[in-house]
């Protein structure tokens, strides 16, 4: 059981081992085991965001462990896009594919055709999908969700599929 709020006016030092419990929770729970080495870098990677956060204004300061949770996630999705770009240009690079290929869709034409695709599809499929795009296994998206795997899998399939569709539609597919 993770504690919702600090207790109430702690010392500096109470409120920032508060934070750091409560965002090495979030970051164990959520984490991909193919990310289980960078879990102490995820959270101190957490712990700069949410400090340039309450930086911004002193009224902003964090109170609840929902926030942090939140930041948790955001800072996994980041980390787990930024690998997928990585290796996608490792693997352009290596096959020595070029953007100015004949036939090839324009990268920002075809991000937001994603975005408009996914803005399309109704929101348990959006969420599903957009977790699988960032790399979430439909397990991990069980879990995290706190949704039946098969409900989980199913969404996932659909959601894929309509996506397709809209992307043929909008004619964004080679």
């Amino acid at each position: 059981m993770r504690p919702e709020q600090p207790p109430p006016e702690p010392t500096p030092h109470e409120r920032r081992a508060w934070m750091v419990q409560t965002l090495r929770a979030a970051v164990a729970r959520a984490c991909p085991s193919d990310l289980g080495t960078l879990r102490e870098d995820l959270v101190q990677m957490a712990i700069v965001r949410v400090l340039e956060h309450e930086e911004r204004d002193e009224q902003n300061r964090v109170r609840t462990a929902s926030y942090l949770w939140r930041v948790a996630f955001s800072v996994i999705a980041d980390e787990l896009r930024r690998r997928r770009a990585e290796e996608l240009r490792s693997r352009r690079s290596m096959v020595g594919e070029d953007s100015s290929q004949q036939g090839a869709i324009p990268l920002p034409e075809l991000g937001l055709g994603i975005r408009h695709c996914l803005g399309g599809l109704a929101e348990p499929r959006r969420m599903v999908v957009l977790l699988h795009l960032q790399g979430f296994r439909a397990e991990e998206t069980s879990r995290t969700l706190r949704w039946d795997l098969k409900r989980v899998q199913n969404l996932v399939y659909r959601g894929l599929d309509d996506l397709r569709r809209c992307l043929e539609a909008r004619g964004l597919v080679p």
